[in-house]
Formats: C-alpha cells, structure tokens, sequence
C-alpha cells in the first residue's frame, strides 16, 4: 500500500497529512489565512503573531517582516513586542545595521510550554481528521 495524503481542513490553509506506516509527515501547502491554532485559541493580534513564530521556529525575523507575514499592523507589534520579550518567548538573535532579528525561545520554559500546547492543538485535529479517513476508508 502506498503513502496516505489526508487533507486537513482549515478555514484557508491546506495542510496534508503524509501517512507512511507509523510516520506521520505534515506539509503545510499555503500559508494564507487563519490556523488550527487560531480556529481553537481565538484570532487576535497576539495569536497571530504566537501562530507565525510557532510555525516558523527555526527562523528569525525583524519587526517589520513579523508584522507582514502574521498580518499585524507594525503598530501593535512596537506596542506589544516589549511583553513577547519580557516573557520569554522571543530572543534577539542577531543585528543587521538598524535592523533586529528575533526568533521564538523554544529553549525558555514559556517557550517551550507554549510551543507543546501549540503542537497538542495540531496533533489533536491530525487525529480527528484521521478517524475521519478511517471512518470513511471502513
């Protein structure tokens, strides 16, 4: 029997499941529009950029690009950045002239805490859609 592709629906990004015996490979084809994450934990600025981070830990990224890609308004990132810093979620990584870098602290105990209630959230709606696939390949 071959490789299972299982969509897993989301309002606006599709995200499929590679099923290849005990692996579970997840591939994310489009970035646009809202998460599992977000249907679960509400939509807000915050959320977003907690989404974006998430999704995107092993990179870094100034302000500006933060706020593009989680579609935040520069604004609100300067406004609220001071409390992903003090909290532990996010670490200066690098400086490029003017320009700041982040990245989400997977090493932190916040982060880390946060980032397995993030993964439990998707392996939760992998597993339902799963049982759904099942139910219907039964």
């Amino acid at each position: 029997m071959g490789p299972l592709m299982i969509p897993l629906k989301s309002q606006d990004r599709n995200i499929y499941i590679l099923v290849l015996r005990s692996f579970v490979k997840m591939e994310i084809k489009s970035l646009e529009g809202s998460s599992v994450f977000l249907d679960v934990i509400g939509d807000s600025p915050r959320n977003r950029i907690l989404d974006f981070l998430l999704g995107e830990i092993s990179y870094d990224f100034t302000l500006k690009e933060i706020a593009r890609k989680s579609k935040v308004g520069y604004a609100t990132i300067k406004r609220i950045w001071g409390d992903f810093v003090r909290s532990g979620l996010v670490k200066e990584t690098r400086r490029v002239g003017k320009a700041v870098f982040y990245t989400y602290d997977k090493d932190s105990k916040a982060g880390r805490a946060l980032r397995t209630f993030y993964l439990e959230i998707i392996m939760h709606e992998v597993e339902k859609e799963a049982e759904i696939v099942e139910d219907i390949a039964v």
